[in-house]
């Protein structure tokens, strides 16, 4: 709270017209992400998320100047949610276990990576590249360090987490394009184990 007014993380609408919903900045924010995880960037559209949210464009105003504002909230929200699940992971005290826990989320999480593949396909967008850059080299970072306490030496720890990395990125374009390609009940457990096996570094 600055002078009385919310700080721009809270601050809502200015008063709601009958029958609206007074929003705030992360309302809009996290509305442009879900749009962007099922269409893509080009899904961030004022007009559909108004409409989606159920008020007006004037409400969008009140809290972006511009579309790219948008896609930059979107997008710190998502590196938020890729935060919080590195930190669950890392919680895992066990190397092979959280690499296991890791697979998993990759078939049954939320499709986060989904955003990955639109900031991929979007990489010379000047609000996505840099997201793209810093996210990618975190993961990338945080992935060599398993597999360094896996027993591998620096430099093919980093390969395998590159290669680890694109093998997520693969789940998440079957996961949206091809669903039907996944195995189903035990299978899709064994071929979880399968990929698992595929990826864990020999010690």
């Amino acid at each position: 709270m600055r002078n009385g007014v919310p700080s721009d993380n809270v601050r809502t609408d200015g008063p709601a017209r009958s029958g609206r919903r007074t929003l705030s900045r992360d309302d809009w924010a996290r509305a442009a992400l879900e749009a962007m995880r099922e269409g893509g960037l080009g899904a961030i559209a004022v007009e559909p998320l108004a409409e989606r949210l159920g008020t007006t464009k004037g409400s969008f105003y009140w809290h972006f100047k511009d579309r790219d504002a948008l896609i930059h909230a979107a997008l710190e929200l998502w590196c938020t949610e890729t935060d919080a699940m590195m930190e669950a992971a890392a919680r895992i005290t066990d190397p092979v276990e959280r690499g296991r826990w890791l697979t998993e989320f990759a078939f049954t999480g939320p499709q986060g990576a989904d955003v990955t593949t639109t900031l991929l396909v979007n990489s010379q967008h000047p609000v996505v590249g840099p997201f793209l850059d810093r996210v990618t080299r975190q993961r990338l970072e945080w992935g060599a360090g398993i597999n360094e306490e896996l027993g591998l030496a620096p430099e093919e720890a980093r390969r395998h987490a590159l290669a680890a990395w694109m093998m997520a990125i693969g789940i998440a374009l079957v996961r949206r394009g091809a669903p039907q390609l996944l195995p189903q009940g035990d299978e899709a457990d064994a071929f979880k184990r399968f990929v698992m096996e595929l990826m864990r570094p020999l010690r």
